[in-house]
């Protein structure tokens, strides 16, 4: 738990700086351009491509999953094509800020903070079918969990209770749960007995499941990740809200990055989701049902939640120490 402690530390100093507003202090946020600063100067076609990856699952599995897609966008590229997986959101935007990652399947809030880095650039989001519906969307909702027989019936009924996010730069696992609180007048840090993150989506949903934490905020529905080893999850950890509706994940390209080259990483993209393999591989790897081009102001709304919650992007990023050394609280910050 100390590295979960660690990141709580960390966030919890991020969302004290309030009297930094999000546009005022941080103009490369702006609503549509997503940065102010200079453009990255194009290069020339590389002689390989490193797709990036944050796993949702265990990292050995990740590489094996994504090796087909690797595969194929060789093959139709004409440029090797290999994969590598990060250990978290920050790490991969990092890799593609430094130009050491080409092609990132990056998370929404991820791609917002790449994106005001000048680090990246969306192509494609992705499409999901809503298990309830059937329906195939290109958004999707946090919802908040418990255990069925814990005896909440919504997140008002959790006070005093333990929390659970996910990493300080997940959208559906933070910041867009936290908006939802805020709008309930909810104060997590004072609200909780106990916040923390989990580091993943799975892990969030074992932590309930486990009885470790009484709430968490993950994607609607991250108890299909852990179904095949938990089959009784979804009848033992259950529903009790949800947020708006967030913008998909990403296929972005770094910065610079040779611009008839991404047309065609773009199509072969789209063109692989049409694909048997495509639809298994990519099922595999996110639970993709396939892709739709998208825009850098399709993640406006997530612009505007960080500027509701009146924390500049740029506090998501923590310092290249805060990997390995806890971030200090401010005063007066509860000690959680």
């Amino acid at each position: 738990m100390n590295l979960i402690r660690r990141r709580a530390l960390f966030f919890a100093t991020a969302l004290t700086l309030t009297s930094f507003a999000l546009v005022g202090c941080n103009p490369s946020s702006d609503k549509g351009t997503g940065t102010t600063a200079a453009p990255v100067a194009e290069d020339t076609a590389p002689a390989k491509l490193i797709l990036g990856f944050v796993p949702s699952v265990e990292a050995d599995k990740a590489v094996a999953n994504a090796k087909p897609l690797a595969d194929y966008l060789s093959a139709e590229l004409g440029i090797p094509v290999e994969s590598f997986v990060s250990t978290d959101y920050v790490g991969l935007i990092e890799a593609m800020a430094s130009k050491k990652v080409d092609i990132g399947s990056l998370p929404t809030l991820g791609y917002v903070l790449a994106k005001d880095k000048n680090a990246a650039e969306v192509i494609l989001k992705t499409a999901r079918e809503i298990p309830a519906t059937k329906e195939v969307k290109t958004t999707y909702h946090s919802m908040f969990i418990t255990r069925a027989d814990s005896g909440i019936k919504s997140i008002e009924e959790a006070k005093g209770k333990r929390m659970a996010f996910v990493d300080p730069a997940s959208a559906s696992g933070n910041l867009f749960p936290r908006y939802y609180l805020k709008k309930k007048n909810i104060d997590p840090d004072n609200f909780f007995a106990q916040t923390m993150f989990a580091g993943s989506h799975d892990g969030a949903v074992r932590a309930v499941y486990n009885g470790q934490v009484d709430v968490a905020a993950v994607y609607d529905d991250a108890r299909n990740k852990v179904e095949k080893t938990l089959p009784d999850v979804k009848t033992r950890v259950i529903k009790i809200g949800e947020t708006d509706e967030i913008p998909n994940d990403t296929i972005a390209v770094r910065a610079g990055l040779n611009t008839a080259l991404v047309e065609k990483i773009k199509a072969a993209f789209l063109k692989y989701s049409k694909t048997d393999e495509g639809k298994k591989a990519l099922k595999a790897i996110y639970e993709v049902e396939g892709f739709s081009e998208a825009t850098n102001t399709d993640y406006d709304v997530v612009r505007d939640v960080a500027k509701a919650m009146n924390v500049p992007l740029d506090n998501y990023m923590p310092k290249p120490k805060s990997a390995a050394t806890p971030a200090p609280a401010p005063a007066g910050a509860p000690k959680k």
